[in-house]
């Protein structure tokens, strides 16, 4: 992207599993594949490393980044009511199963 930071994830690699706490796309590249495939990376990260598991919690109301867990085979866990401190919104939580 020519030299430019587009996208980040921030996520903890716990013994067991691994805890995505930020993904983000800049807005004008997003729709491209780019969110999908840093994602990827880091689940075949979790996977190299013997986690079980990969957790995260999303904003009920983006239904897009919920879309593209859904895509990569994560499911609904839960929810975490008013867990968002900017203005009480509930969080959805996901999980992300490996066989084995």
């Amino acid at each position: 992207m020519g030299g430019k930071i587009v996208a980040y994830v921030i996520y903890w690699l716990l013994p067991d599993e691994m805890d995505i706490h930020n993904l983000a796309v800049h807005s004008a590249y997003r729709r491209q594949g780019i969110g999908k495939s840093l994602l990827q990376e880091v689940i075949d990260e979790a996977r190299r490393n013997g986690s079980s598991r990969v957790t995260l919690e999303v904003r009920r109301s983006n239904e897009a980044a919920q879309r593209l867990y859904y895509s990569l085979g994560f499911v609904e866990r839960g929810v975490r009511k008013g867990y968002y401190s900017d203005d009480g919104e509930d969080a959805l939580t996901m999980v992300l199963e490996f066989d084995g």
